[in-house]
């Protein structure tokens, strides 16, 4: 990298928020080439990987075309702030309303009273106090998010193909189950560390853009990586400072978007000698009468399209030039390597997407502008002012009925012009009595009035529905005799149109924390760690690159505690169920209620059961008891099955005998089966113990049946048979 470039990422700041120089610079141009390819055109991507690495492409331009592009974007700027001039002029008073500004009044008289009814600061106090604990909840603003199954991935056997099994008998994992919620907490920490620690000033920030937003309904922010200070930036951008069309189709597809920077002599100087400025003369601001040498220059940072190198196609770019000089000073890309797409048939440039920086977070969307929503000042503005009106009628009302005056008649003499008291003060006037009280006519002033008055409170309570800050919502309480349900189903039905406004700022959330991962799966270093108190932690870029994205941690659809707990009690109520996760339902509770480091306070597997573990050791006993006792008397039902086949075979030898008509291959089928089922009995080394005779066993002749088993006697009734020899027929 040459030495000016070097200088450049130390010098960089917020004016050139390119995603820049050396990490993109140094890929090859194959690395924006179409998978389907063929190849790209060559020439156009080797001038499209220089101008990605370039600091500022203006260095290349002639003069004229310096001049043509400086001049195009000053007449878009101003086209585009001309398009927004009456809502920017509404956004101003907005403020002055919520910030309780005033203006003298000399109707209808001067010094009359001039009052501002607080009811859009309350409703933008209100809204900030419940959105910002639920964005910044403790430690944790970011969550990791988990893709697909979790279960890990076991280690193949070569041989079979199956889990490889270790000598403990339990899997061998190449990816440990859980490993994607590991890293997710892994990135999840880090971000969170990254936006409370490291940009040490995200979360006030973050605490106006609430209250701000709420007033004038939209508010950007603007990410990007900062090579001066090698991190991330991330920080709020006044919706007056970001000019963009007031009737664009969307702010996606937005034709342009101009920021307003301000830049002292000594930061233009500084841009000028590390090379990310030309160095001209940058002039001062027309509109500052003042005679400051250290006022700061106003520039334009547009972020546009522009056709650099003559291919028919706009490619995007950020464009700087000095305001009201018009002088052009700095060009960059726009983009990066993988948002260029080249066509698989022509091998041109198909695609350009631009590098987003801005995220936009709204308030209610507005049915005039898909770019400027609607805040509390649009909304209560009208309604504020009638207020305003209504109490300083009554108040001057009251003055007048306390302050009188009227008129007095020629025939009453006070050598003096108007007379004027003090606190118990007596004049000395040459008028009789009488002549005084007919010479003095004082003017009826009947006092504020009490339609007036009911006028008033008609008026704050409709206020007070659009902005949603009921009493029972502000923390008061409720009648006495008002149930605890019915209280959480009023603040549930409040809580509607507020939850719909924090889902939009948690949609934004989310797109802020997508730009913020992708820098640092760009930019982080491939060991990177932080520490928090007195632990280090430690994360690296391969996180981001295999990590499945990142969500904000605040829930959208509970933003109260009460909601949040009434959400995790719910969920405990399953923490025992087999088909819920017990650990990740205690993880959500504790999170719900706010405990923070949760891997000290939860641990990954529940330790055993006492009364469970004596259970299974009663079980346990049981069944040995009972295997014992099947031992033992297992030679006994052995002996008594060998006794039934003797019994078995006598009989059906003794009726081959008696009767020769029966089928005798048959029967000496039987016979075979028989015998084989004794000897396996008989012979079994399993056997334990000398065969029992059964009861009855012993033959007329006390012979025994084969293997030393005795004969059975056949059942009463029938004649008794001779002994079966060892080797029975068959």
């Amino acid at each position: 990298m040459s030495e000016s470039l070097a200088m450049a990422d130390q010098m960089a700041h917020a004016l050139a928020p390119e995603d820049d120089f050396e990490g993109v610079a140094a890929e090859a141009p194959s690395e924006i080439v179409d998978d389907d390819a063929v190849g790209p055109d060559m020439d156009a991507a080797e001038q499209l990987m220089d101008w990605i690495g370039s600091i500022n492409i203006a260095e290349e331009l002639t003069d004229s075309e310096r001049g043509e592009i400086a001049d195009r974007v000053s007449r878009d700027y101003r086209t585009d702030d001309d398009s927004r001039t009456e809502w920017k002029e509404q956004c101003r008073d907005w403020l002055k309303v919520a910030e309780q500004v005033t203006e003298p009044k000399t109707y209808p008289w001067p010094g009359a009273s001039n009052v501002v009814y607080p009811l859009v600061a309350t409703a933008a106090i209100q809204f900030q106090a419940r959105a910002y604990p639920g964005i910044v909840r403790g430690r944790d603003v970011v969550r990791g998010t988990v893709v697909g199954a979790d279960d890990g991935m076991p280690a193949p056997d070569p041989r079979t193909g199956q889990p490889m099994m270790g000598p403990d008998g339990k899997p061998v994992w190449l990816v440990q189950p859980g490993a994607k919620r590991t890293r997710a907490d892994r990135i999840g920490g880090h971000m969170s560390w990254q936006l409370l620690n490291e940009m040490e000033d995200w979360e006030e920030q973050t605490d106006d853009l609430l209250l701000k937003l709420s007033i004038v309904g939209t508010m950007f922010r603007k990410t990007y990586f900062d090579p001066g200070l090698q991190r991330n930036v991330s920080e709020t951008v006044d919706p007056l400072r970001l000019c963009i069309n007031y009737k664009a189709k969307s702010f996606a597809t937005a034709a342009r978007m101009t920021e307003e920077i301000d830049l002292y002599p000594w930061e233009i100087e500084e841009r000028i000698r590390a090379g990310l400025f030309l160095d001209e003369d940058y002039g001062t601001n027309h509109d500052d009468g003042s005679q400051d040498e250290d006022a700061p220059v106003t520039f334009l940072e547009q972020h546009r399209r522009w056709d650099l190198d003559g291919d028919g196609y706009a490619e995007p770019y950020i464009v700087t030039i000095a305001r009201d000089s018009g002088q052009l000073a700095r060009i960059v890309a726009g983009f990066d390597a993988d948002g260029v797409m080249f066509d698989p048939v022509t091998h041109r440039i198909r695609k350009i997407e631009a590098v987003p920086y801005y995220t936009r977070f709204q308030f209610i969307p507005s049915p005039q502008s898909a770019i400027y929503a609607m805040g509390f000042g649009s909304l209560l503005y009208p309604l504020n002012g009638a207020i305003n009106t209504s109490l300083n009628q009554m108040f001057d009302a009251g003055h007048l009925a306390n302050a009188g005056g009227g008129f007095i008649g020629s025939g009453m003499s006070l050598n003096t012009g108007s007379v004027r008291f003090q606190v118990g003060e007596y004049k000395v006037v040459n008028t009789p009595g009488a002549t005084l009280r007919e010479n003095m006519v004082p003017l009826q002033f009947p006092g504020p009035s009490p339609a007036l008055f009911q006028l008033l409170q008609y008026l704050v309570e409709a206020g007070r529905e659009i902005a949603s800050i009921k009493d029972i919502l502000s923390g008061a309480m409720p009648g006495g005799n008002t149930p605890g349900i019915l209280g959480l189903a009023v603040i549930q039905q409040g809580m509607k149109v507020f939850s719909a406004i924090f889902k939009r700022v948690h949609r934004a959330l989310g797109a802020e924390f997508d730009k913020l991962y992708r820098l640092n799966r760009l930019y982080l270093p491939d060991d990177a760690g932080y520490r928090l108190g007195e632990q280090y932690f430690e994360v690296t870029q391969a996180d981001y690159e295999h990590g499945s994205g990142v969500q904000p941690v605040s829930d959208p659809e509970a933003v109260t505690d009460q909601q949040q707990m009434a959400r995790a009690n719910f969920l405990l109520t399953f923490k025992d169920d087999p088909w819920c996760d017990g650990h990740e339902i205690r993880r959500r509770a504790m999170e719900a209620a706010g405990i923070g480091e949760l891997d000290k306070v939860l641990k990954d597997q529940a330790p055993p059961n006492p009364e469970a573990m004596h259970q299974m050791a009663e079980l346990q006993l049981r069944e040995d008891r009972e295997r014992r006792e099947l031992d033992m008397r297992a030679p006994h039902m052995r002996a008594q099955e060998i006794g039934a086949l003797a019994n078995a075979i006598l009989h059906l030898a003794n009726a081959r005998k008696a009767d020769a008509s029966i089928d005798q291959t048959w029967m000496d089928l039987k016979l075979t089966h028989l015998r084989e089922a004794l000897d396996a009995l008989t012979t079994d080394p399993a056997t334990t113990g000398p065969a029992v005779p059964a009861t009855g066993a012993t033959g007329p002749t006390g012979g025994s049946v084969g293997g030393g088993v005795p004969v059975v006697a056949p059942p009463s009734g029938e004649p008794g048979g001779v002994a079966v020899p060892g080797g029975l027929p068959g």
